[in-house]
């Protein structure tokens, strides 16, 4: 049996992708590659996932579930080897967590995202992908410098700020096509 090809990512950047700045968007990048994976998040993840890639730390103390974790796991001998994106769907990314505890490895399945990436950073371990999932989520461009991401990657708050200004803009084409996808997933 032949196993998919595997993609290691990792985080470009995390970005306010609403106005209100309730809802962020971590952009993943292959290491290999030029393809763009959107994660969205909400504010309070956004912000622990940009104080772990800038290194910052307040203290020695643990301030983070993550960094709570990272103290548990290093005083029983285990470490997380690796973040693996598992699936994607009504705007919300999953991922599975590997894990070792001394010789055994382990996994925890379907995590959020948001905080599978802050402990990604925490543990200084590999973000991962499979190249099919991969091929179907990431970003494509649709011309001078924008971007189109999948429907199932949005959740219905962005759907809805969406088709708000799709009918300011009188783009009723894309409003209704966002209305369909809103009542799906009521």
């Amino acid at each position: 049996m032949m196993s998919e090809e595997v993609k290691e990512l990792k985080v470009l950047t995390v970005s306010k992708c609403t106005e209100d700045g309730a809802a962020y968007m971590a952009l993943l990048r292959e290491k290999d590659g030029k393809r763009i994976l959107p994660v969205l998040m909400e504010r309070s993840e956004a912000f622990q996932l940009l104080m772990k890639m800038k290194g910052v730390k307040k203290s020695d103390l643990p301030s983070t579930m993550a960094d709570v974790m990272r103290a548990a796991f290093q005083q029983c001998e285990m470490n997380i080897e690796e973040v693996r994106i598992a699936a994607v769907g009504a705007g919300v990314t999953y991922c599975h967590i590997l894990y070792r505890e001394h010789a055994m490895y382990h996994m925890i399945r379907y995590c959020k995202a948001a905080d599978c990436l802050i402990l990604a950073y925490t543990f200084d371990c590999p973000i991962t992908i499979g190249e099919i999932l991969l091929e179907q989520q990431y970003m494509r461009e649709v011309g001078e410098g924008m971007y189109s991401i999948p429907v199932n990657s949005v959740n219905i708050e962005a759907l809805r700020e969406a088709l708000k200004r799709a009918i300011e803009e009188e783009n009723y084409e894309l409003a209704s096509q966002l209305r369909d996808e809103i009542k799906r997933r009521a």
